[in-house]
């Protein structure tokens, strides 16, 4: 579905990032991958993106960085994945401004410093499609997770815009709101999240977790061009979790 599809992923070394990755090489797209962290097992998959970057890009002024130097002569892409970000739970007394500075520099600056260079470097060729991954948190109120939520929200709201924005050339932007994911059970602020709510939270997510291979697959479908006119749109994929 994504042959010879040039994509730049923005992701960690988490499994999330991992199988998106892999999915997408197995689709034989041209991946440019630019990871947070360092890939232990990077040579496991598929085969090799085109470009792989280990660079800190959670900032406006990282991601300026980023397009002056590893993304300088890069263009034509046909489409982007935000994949990054940083999760937290605090409760409300706790929400210092640099706690909610650094989220929002990770969730939300981040991308939209990302959206300006690439339109004004007219990076993506029409038809292109973005994909942001966001949480079904954007929608839900839960305990200890005003910051992350609000984060996510704004996320969201970008993306909307975009959207919008970008019609006239066909380029299609979207998000994916996903619930609880496997791989990231461990993670001390999903198991600090779990502590605070009692596991209720977890309980409600009636299908259980997602695995990341199921999420990969949706970044791949969105990316296609097996959809050409969904966009501005929000998918859940929460196992329930908001029925």
């Amino acid at each position: 579905m994504l042959d010879d599809k040039k994509i730049l992923f923005f992701g960690t070394d988490n499994d999330i990032s991992i199988k998106i990755v892999e999915n997408l090489l197995k689709q034989n797209a041209i991946v440019t991958f630019v990871s947070k962290n360092k890939i232990k097992d990077i040579d496991s998959l598929h085969k090799n993106p085109i470009n792989y970057f280990i660079k800190d890009y959670y900032s406006p002024e990282k991601i300026k960085n980023i397009f002056k130097t590893e993304l300088k002569n890069e263009k034509g892409f046909d489409g982007i994945v935000f994949g990054g970000g940083i999760g937290g739970v605090r409760p409300i007394k706790f929400n210092k401004i640099d706690f909610v500075k650094r989220m929002f520099d990770a969730n939300v600056f981040s991308f939209m410093e990302l959206m300006r260079h690439v339109v004004k470097r007219d990076f993506l060729n029409d038809s292109a499609s973005i994909v942001g991954l966001s949480s079904v948190s954007s929608t839900k109120g839960l305990k200890s997770k005003e910051v992350y939520s609000a984060s996510k929200a704004a996320l969201e709201a970008a993306l909307r815009s975009c959207a919008a924005e970008l019609a006239h050339r066909h380029i299609r932007v979207n998000s994916i709101q996903k619930g609880w994911v496997t791989s990231d059970m461990n993670l001390d602020f999903i198991k600090n999240n779990r502590s605070i709510n009692d596991d209720s939270d977890f309980k409600k997510q009636l299908l259980g977790p997602i695995e990341p291979q199921e999420l990969a697959n949706l970044v791949g479908f969105l990316l296609s061009d097996q959809v050409k006119t969904i966009t501005g749109t929000s998918i859940v994929l929460d196992g329930g979790y908001t029925l």
